[in-house]
C-alpha cells in the first residue's frame, strides 16, 4: 500500500478492499487473522468539489465530438456517474426523464433523473431510438474527453460533471433531499459537499447552456 503512487482517500479505498478480502478469507479459515487491521488509515481532509463554470462548459461542448457530447451534456445537465451514462441506453431516455435502472446503477437502486429543458436541447439532435449513449468502450472513453478538454484549453477534472450538476442543481431548487434523489446520494452528503459552492446566478447560467455559444 505505501508503494502505490495515491492520494489518502484511494489509499484508504484499497485498504477497505484487501480488509474484506481478508475478512472473506478469515470466515472460511484460510487465514489465522486479519493482517489489514493493523494498518493505519490515512487522513483524508474533504475540500471543495472540483466543478467547472458555465463558460468551461460551453468551451467543452464546442470543443466536444458528436459521439461524446450526449455522455458530456448527460453528466453536466443530469449528474449521472461516468459509469452510469458508460452503461446508459437510449431506450432509458424517454419522456423527460432518464432512468437508472439498479443494474446501471452505482448503488443499486433504480432513480429517475429529469432532464432539464437545456439537456434535451442539447442531446435531442444526437438520439437514437436504441443502442448505448456512449457508443465506445472504456478506453476510448478516457482518451476522448482528454482531448476534448485539451481542445478547449482545459484539464480534464474527474468526476467534475457530476460535481458541477450537484453544485448548480442544488444553489438553483435549494432542496437537498430532491438533489440528493437525483444523484443517488444522501442528503447529508449533498448538504456537505455541495451546499453553498457557487451562487443561484451562477446556477442559472449553467443551466442555460444548450449550445456552446
Amino acid at each position: 500500500l505505501d508503494s502505490l503512487p495515491v492520494g489518502p482517500q484511494s489509499y484508504r479505498n484499497y485498504r477497505r478492499v484487501l480488509h474484506t478480502f481478508f475478512e472473506f478469507s478469515l470466515a472460511r479459515q484460510y487465514v489465522f487473522d486479519n493482517p489489514v487491521e493493523g494498518i493505519e488509515q490515512p487522513l483524508v481532509r474533504q475540500g471543495d468539489k472540483a466543478i467547472y463554470t458555465p463558460a468551461e462548459m460551453r468551451g467543452l461542448i464546442k470543443a466536444s465530438t458528436e459521439d461524446f457530447l450526449p455522455f458530456l451534456a448527460i453528466g453536466g445537465f443530469a449528474g449521472l456517474r461516468s459509469n452510469e451514462i458508460e452503461r446508459l441506453q437510449w431506450e432509458d431516455i424517454r419522456d423527460g426523464f432518464i432512468t437508472i435502472s439498479a443494474g446501471k446503477a452505482k448503488t443499486g437502486s433504480r432513480r429517475i433523473v429529469p432532464i432539464q429543458e437545456n439537456l434535451a436541447n442539447l442531446i435531442l439532435p444526437h438520439a437514437r431510438k436504441i443502442g448505448k449513449v456512449w457508443p465506445g468502450n472504456h478506453n476510448k472513453l478516457s482518451n476522448t474527453l482528454k482531448k476534448v478538454a485539451s481542445k478547449a484549453g482545459l484539464k480534464w477534472k474527474p468526476n467534475a460533471l457530476r460535481h458541477s450538476y450537484a453544485s448548480y442543481r442544488l444553489a438553483l431548487i435549494k432542496n437537498e433531499a430532491q438533489v440528493a434523489h437525483e444523484l443517488g446520494n444522501s442528503a447529508a452528503i449533498v448538504h456537505r459537499h455541495y451546499k453553498e459552492l457557487v451562487n443561484q446566478q451562477s446556477a442559472s447560467d449553467w443551466f442555460s447552456i444548450s449550445s456552446s455559444t
